[in-house]
């Protein structure tokens, strides 16, 4: 804050006279309402780079994607073989797609992401189930599943997302064993069902105690780890 030299009142950074004694301040002390500032804002050029590069490798994947479809076609057409086989391959290299674009990020929040992968995969296993003719596996085994398997993965990351150890990457692992520890037995149930035609539990339980128990130990070593070796991972893994 500029003081007048004349009466001593304090002035405003961009007036050009003393409002008190009308003495006129020096021109090198005036400073512009328009004139930069010495710390001008910060523009984020990686958000930028990240999208471009987003964009180059989505289209780049597309690219491959076409002339995938175009040698499956010409395959198709000169070995006059069943169209079945060209079906199966254009649907899975169309939900490719759409699975980059949804793991490229050009959706910001996680939940819809996981959301849209839900969606996607279970369009796809009906779509490949229906090429046939007929809906089998698609409803008593992927419908279920996959149903399941998105509704965990919502609330987990929804619970991730507002916890206090969002920005602490070793969290990360231990909230998606504990989604597997739950998606795990729901499979099985599944699978035994259409298969034994009763509920079984055999490889999920040992596999959720063991995911369970890896997550326990992963957020006790972070509680305990010494601060000087949580700097260090941090840096490591540049979070």
């Amino acid at each position: 804050m500029a003081y007048c030299s004349q009466c001593g009142v304090e002035l405003e950074e961009s007036v050009t006279e003393c409002p008190l004694c009308n003495y006129k301040v020096p021109e090198d002390l005036v400073k512009s309402d328009t004139q930069n500032s010495a710390f001008p804002d910060a523009i984020n050029a990686y958000e930028r780079q990240s999208y471009v590069t987003r964009n180059k490798i989505l289209y780049t994947y597309s690219m491959i994607v076409i002339a995938g479809a175009l040698i499956a076609l010409t395959l198709n057409f000169i070995t006059s073989s069943s169209t079945d086989l060209f079906k199966y391959i254009m649907v899975c290299l169309i939900t490719s797609v759409i699975i980059l674009f949804l793991l490229l990020g050009y959706i910001k929040r996680l939940e819809r992401i996981i959301v849209g992968l839900g969606i996607t995969a279970l369009i796809m296993s009906m779509v490949l189930d229906g090429i046939d003719g007929k809906l089998v596996w698609s409803i008593y085994y992927a419908l279920p599943m996959i149903f399941f398997s998105t509704l965990v993965a919502f609330f987990v990351a929804r619970k991730y997302s507002k916890s206090a150890y969002t920005n602490h990457f070793i969290f990360i692992p231990v909230y998606i064993c504990i989604a597997l520890a739950i998606i795990l037995p729901v499979i099985e149930l599944v699978i035994a069902f259409n298969i034994r035609h009763r509920f079984y539990l055999s490889w999920s339980i040992i596999s959720t105690i063991s995911l369970l128990a890896f997550s326990g130990i992963v957020a006790g070593l972070y509680y305990k780890m010494p601060a000087y070796i949580k700097e260090r991972l941090l840096r490591l893994f540049h979070v």
